[in-house]
This record gives C-alpha cells, sequence and structure tokens, in this order.
C-alpha cells in the first residue's frame, strides 16, 4: 500500500489528477486506508469536479476532524467550489473547516486561509484576529518563502500596510522568477482584492508577466520576385519586437520557429529571461526544410539553440506530407494555448504580429483570416516590415506561389475535430441504443462528420470545431433528459489524423482509433474533457466556453505528457 499511495503522490505532484484519480479509485476497492481517501478527494477536485470531491470527502472528514490534511484538502475544496460559483455558503464552509482544524493544531496554513477566507466571507473582524494568531506563530523570522508570504498576507489582513508591503516585497525576492510561485500569490491576492483592501504597490509586484502570442513572415524565400522581409531588415524587425515586448512587459511567449519573425520573437523573449512555448507543426526534419534551411545563414544553428533550451510541442511527429492545413491549425493552437495560460493569471493576452500591411489589405483568407480569429481586438500589435523597407520597394507581392508548402498531399491525413463518447458501467446493449439515438439526432448536413465509429466507443470527427461542439451539445442535451448524465464519459480531441476508405466512406485508420481509444479511458465520467489542442482551439471563442485545467496524462506512445481541460459552456449550456 505504501507504494501504492507514494505512487499516487507522484502522480499528484506532477499534475496528472486524471491519472492519480484513476488509480486511488481502483485501490478504493479494497482498501479504506485515511491517505488513499485524502488522495481521492484531492485528484478528484483538481481534476475539475470539486463538488463530486466534496461529497465524497465529507463523510471522511467527519470521520477525522482534527487531521489537518483532510481539514486542508476539505476546506480547499470548498474555497474551490465558492471561487467558481461565488457562493458565500462556500466561503464559510471553508473558513469554519481551516478554523476548526487551526485551533486543534496550531497549523499556519490552516490559521491563513481561516483568516482569509473570514474576510472574504464578509467577517473581516474575525479574520484579523485569526490573523494575528499567525503572526504570533510565525514570528520575526520566517523560515521560507511559504512562511513570508503566509505572514504578509497575514499583515494585510491585520491593515498593517507597511509591514505587509515590506513583508511582500520580500517574498518576491525570495521567488525570483519562479512564475509558478509568483502566479500562486497573485491569484490570492486577485481574490482577496474583492473583498479586503489589497495595495496596488503589491499588485503590481506580484502581477504574472504578460503572455504573448506570436506570428509573422519568414525571411524572404530567394525565389520571392517582390521584397517584403529581406535579410537587409533583419536588425529593424528584431528592435520593434524587442520594444513591443518591453512595452506590454512580456515574458511568457507562445511562437513557432521558422527562420524570420518567429525566430526572432523567441530570441528576444529569452533574451529577458522569459518563458518560451514552441509549436513545431510536423516533423523536425521537414519544418528544417520547409520554414528554416533555405533561408540560409545562421538560421539553421540559431533554430537549433532555441529548440534545445525551450520546451517544444508537434502538432504531429509524421512527416509534413503537403498539409498545409497544418500551418493554420499551429496558428489556431498558438492564440488558444496563449489565451489559456493568460486567463489562469487573471490577465487578458496579447498577440503580437510582423505581418505586411500590404499583404494583409491584398490577400484574401489565409493569413487575414487567421487574425481575424483572435478575440481581443485591442490586444493585437503589428509590426509592418513595410515600413522598413527602402523607397521604391514596397511593391505590391507577387501573386507567384512560393515553392515551399505547396506540394499536393502524399497521404490522407487531415486536422480533425473528435468526439468520443461512452458510458462506462451500462451495459452493451444498452450503450449502443444510446449510440442509436444520438445518430437519429444529429442533422448531417449541418454537421458533415467525417467519420462515424459507433462501436465500443463512439468516435465521430469533424474538419470543423463548430460540428464537434455540435455533437457534443446534442450528446449532452439527450443524457440530460435520460439522467444519464453522471455516467457520460465525453472527451474531445484535435490532430492530424490518417484516414481509410471502406466501402465509400472515410474511417479513422487502426492506429489513430486505437490511440484515441485509449486516451479516452484515460478520462474520468461526470464532465466534458479536452486535450490541450482541442482547448486550445475552442478557447478563441471567448463568448461561450472557458476551460479548466485538470491535469496530464501520460502514455507509452507520445514522447510528452498531454495536458487536459474542463470544458465550461457559457451560454446556457452545462457540461456536467
Amino acid at each position: 500500500m505504501k507504494d501504492i499511495l507514494t505512487h499516487i503522490e507522484t502522480l499528484i505532484n506532477q499534475g496528472r489528477y486524471v491519472e492519480a484519480r484513476a488509480m486511488a479509485q481502483e485501490t478504493l476497492k479494497s482498501s479504506s486506508v485515511l491517505r488513499l481517501q485524502q488522495l481521492f478527494a484531492l485528484a478528484v477536485s483538481k481534476s475539475g469536479v470539486p463538488k463530486a470531491a466534496m461529497e465524497f470527502l465529507e463523510p471522511v472528514y467527519k470521520q477525522h476532524p482534527d487531521d489537518q490534511e483532510t481539514a486542508g484538502i476539505m476546506g480547499g475544496i470548498y474555497k474551490e467550489i465558492f471561487r467558481k460559483e461565488q457562493d458565500t455558503r462556500y466561503a464559510l464552509m471553508s473558513r469554519d473547516t481551516y478554523l476548526k482544524n487551526f485551533v486543534t493544531t496550531r497549523s499556519y496554513y490552516t490559521g491563513i486561509n481561516a483568516a482569509t477566507m473570514s474576510a472574504i466571507a464578509g467577517q473581516a473582524g474575525r479574520g484579523r484576529e485569526i490573523a494575528a494568531e499567525v503572526i504570533q506563530l510565525i514570528g520575526d523570522h520566517p523560515s521560507d518563502f511559504w512562511q513570508q508570504v503566509t505572514l504578509a498576507e497575514a499583515y494585510l489582513l491585520t491593515k498593517e500596510r507597511d509591514k505587509a508591503l515590506a513583508g511582500y516585497f520580500e517574498a518576491k525576492k525570495m521567488a525570483g522568477a519562479d512564475w509558478g510561485k509568483v502566479t500562486t500569490v497573485y491569484n490570492q491576492l486577485w481574490l482577496l482584492s474583492h473583498y479586503v483592501p489589497v495595495p496596488k504597490e503589491i499588485l503590481r509586484v506580484f502581477h504574472p508577466p504578460g503572455v504573448v502570442s506570436f506570428i509573422g513572415h519568414m525571411i524572404d524565400h530567394p525565389n520571392r520576385e517582390n521584397p517584403r522581409f529581406p535579410p537587409s531588415i533583419e536588425a529593424k524587425v528584431k528592435d520593434a519586437i524587442v520594444g513591443a515586448i518591453n512595452t506590454i512587459n512580456a515574458r511568457i511567449g507562445f511562437c513557432s520557429l521558422a527562420c524570420g519573425s518567429d525566430i526572432l520573437f523567441a530570441e528576444a523573449i529569452a533574451a529577458v529571461g522569459g518563458e518560451v512555448n514552441i509549436w513545431i507543426p510536423f516533423a523536425k526534419a521537414d519544418f528544417i526544410e520547409a520554414s528554416v534551411r533555405f533561408a540560409g545563414g545562421s538560421w539553421l544553428e540559431r533554430f537549433e539553440a532555441l529548440i534545445n533550451r525551450f520546451p517544444v510541442t508537434y502538432l504531429t511527429h509524421d512527416a509534413y506530407a503537403g498539409y498545409d492545413d497544418l500551418f493554420s491549425f499551429q496558428n489556431r493552437v498558438i492564440f488558444g494555448s496563449a489565451i489559456i495560460r493568460s486567463v489562469m493569471n487573471h490577465t487578458e493576452p496579447t498577440l503580437l504580429t510582423v505581418l505586411s500591411e500590404t499583404d494583409l489589405r491584398q490577400k484574401e483568407g489565409g493569413t487575414r483570416d487567421t487574425i481575424s480569429l483572435w478575440p481581443y481586438a485591442g490586444r493585437h500589435i503589428n509590426i509592418n516590415p513595410d515600413n522598413f523597407l527602402s523607397p521604391g520597394t514596397a511593391t505590391p507581392p507577387s501573386l507567384k506561389t512560393e515553392e515551399i508548402r505547396r506540394t499536393h498531399p502524399a497521404i490522407d491525413r487531415p486536422v480533425l475535430f473528435a468526439v468520443c463518447a461512452d458510458l462506462p458501467g451500462v451495459t452493451s446493449g444498452e450503450q449502443q441504443k444510446v449510440f442509436e439515438e444520438i445518430q437519429k439526432r444529429m442533422d448531417f448536413p449541418i454537421l458533415a462528420p467525417v467519420t462515424i465509429d459507433a462501436s465500443d466507443v463512439m468516435i465521430i470527427s469533424f474538419r470543423s470545431i463548430l460540428g464537434a461542439m455540435d455533437l457534443a451539445r446534442i450528446i449532452l442535451r439527450y443524457m440530460q433528459s435520460q439522467n444519464l448524465t453522471g455516467k457520460l464519459r465525453m472527451s474531445l480531441y484535435a490532430s492530424p489524423a490518417l484516414l481509410t476508405s471502406e466501402g465509400g466512406r472515410k474511417a479513422l485508420a487502426p492506429l489513430p482509433a486505437s490511440q484515441l481509444r485509449e486516451l479516452h479511458r484515460l478520462i474520468p465520467t461526470g464532465a466534458v474533457y479536452a486535450f490541450a489542442r482541442f482547448s486550445s482551439a475552442l478557447s478563441l471563442d471567448v463568448s461561450h466556453y472557458s476551460v479548466d485545467y485538470a491535469g496530464i496524462v501520460a502514455v507509452d506512445w507520445y514522447p510528452q505528457p498531454l495536458e487536459i481541460y474542463r470544458i465550461n459552456m457559457l451560454d446556457g449550456g452545462k457540461t456536467a
């Protein structure tokens, strides 16, 4: 049992909440040790369903009211529900849980949470009293960052402004460029600022760095007839990128790594000690040939230096194969990844581009359509390379297509948006009846599915994310009408997928189909979950959807952990 508990703890510490939840749930069938129950509740809450965690842990907490770990998790679950629903009842339940444990254990962790939740629940006086006790408990010499920031928060609650300022400034020095710690403190301050006065100086010093997504032109291909980004203006474009980054205080960037503006942007973020998140649309060797090597010079060396320094995510490790939709899909993911990251930080992202205004005015579709996907029109900065061209050279772009990115697809492997659904615990016959009813409710001319498989798991794929979400709603509405929502397991994926033809109909090839099934079976029931690429693309529709981080899963056949998000519908629909 000790080894199992250690493994579950490791999964949680790695953010693999869904896997931790599954392992703990399976182990609970044969054991009910307290630590196992704690870990299960923690994993369930962190995977995006705190109310389910509450229903499980409340009877456990009643049996062990003096256990600090149980109380800490229980109080945190109530706090998370309050954060999501803004229902004061949960703020009070969180405060009471933390406070009861603080009285017994004198733990500064449960103490400061009891003080903060008192203030949030409208009982500022009681919050000051508890905070004063926390100050006495820690003393004048905090031993680490967390004690330091706890002491600062306690002074904030007792309205000792100068001591709070000094405490938070010292905590920021201790945190340095650890954006995880900075963001954790800022999120707590952001929540507190809605209920108690928080000095602007404190919010400013812990304000998360700017998040920016980037797309831009490559260095001109040697075959390009009219200049757009010739090598001669590289230094001027670089200076403009650096200036924009400093203006918006960007320290977290999302980009690809083609020669030209992509690499210039990544180097600029790196130069200020920032975090660069790199997306590559297909196999590295093909990407180098399509988007790097033709520029000559040191571009390949600079490309290699960056991918060896920063995390790289590939949309597919397979060959390019002539699929230009991978480039547009990559841009969607870059945009959405920045949006998700900024929402987690309670900020808005910025889109920075290096795009020719002449080019944008004359072209239809393509880059202009991509820019139109960005949902924050007021947060877009464009650097126009036309401004740096010598007089007489900024002519309209040639209609001649460049040689790269223009080969006929050699295989049938489009980017698809897939919906997977099944009903674990329901007999196969009953599940099949549900599948048949759902398919009857599909409006085929509108949804336009590419593939349909309704065997053990219903997998239906689309070229459009709108089609996938239409189907998701049909499934949810039907499940709600049959009181089956709690048993539903539904997951969403977006990826290039190899297709085959069977009797004139398209079907997923055996390998991607089996991989989808494997990933889907890792997903818990009771909510709709999407993997990172689908979530990123969906996040562009900020009026209708939001996503909550639910952890990661790891599989042997994919070299990187896969992030999972819980999908929330903001237009009246419900996912659970």
